[in-house]
């Protein structure tokens, strides 16, 4: 479809189409319905609009000249396996499960007090929602740990995805330039589908 007849379609400016697909304009709800419906995103445009409306503002922290000196020498993980609910898992809208990764302190350091963190919005039309915050067992070098996190899929049918990272107890992340995607959460939506198993699979 062209520029030309998606503005027609929708009663909007091809300048201020473009000016939205370039990013210098902020869409409006209008625009991501119709893209979404015409070009089958599967719920990821709506995800990424919900996520940028309702994300959390960045919590207050002390200036950047305290921020932690992260990663520390030492530190470091491996994951082992999803215990529960298998990335791609279908499921109906609003069904309530536990997703549970399973990692290792493959590293020297202890992990005290440590936090997983929901990186983005927690909650949303188009995405997945769960605690913002979830405490991380004390895990000493060498150990395997269970992580779980209470969820809820999405409303909107289509395929969503969220993602986690190790923080402190003030948000800063533990690993900044490592593992970069975190800990995934892969669903697929849609209305009338099984009830999928949620038995331990690892």
């Amino acid at each position: 479809m062209s520029l030309t007849t998606a503005a027609a379609l929708l009663g909007k400016t091809k300048g201020h189409l473009s000016n939205v697909e370039s990013g210098r304009d902020a869409p409006s709800w209008d625009i991501i319905a119709f893209y979404e419906n015409n070009f089958h995103a599967d719920g990821q445009l709506w995800a990424a609009y919900v996520e940028v409306q309702t994300g959390p503002r960045p919590p207050q922290r002390a200036p950047a000249a305290d921020k932690p000196d992260y990663p520390i020498p030492g530190d470091a993980s491996e994951f082992i396996a999803d215990v529960t609910i298998p990335d791609g898992t279908l499921m109906p809208p609003l069904f309530i499960f536990e997703k549970t990764w399973r990692i290792k302190n493959s590293g020297t350091v202890p992990w005290i007090g440590r936090l997983l963190a929901r990186d983005g919005a927690a909650a949303g039309y188009g995405v997945p929602h769960s605690p913002s915050h979830t405490p991380i067992p004390d895990t000493m070098p060498g150990e395997i740990v269970d992580i779980s996190v209470a969820i809820r899929a999405q409303p909107l049918a289509g395929t969503s995805q969220a993602r986690w990272k190790m923080v402190d107890k003030n948000g800063w992340k533990y690993f900044p330039d490592r593992y970069e995607g975190g800990l995934l959460l892969t669903i697929l939506v849609r209305e009338g589908a099984p009830t999928p198993d949620l038995r331990r699979w690892a």
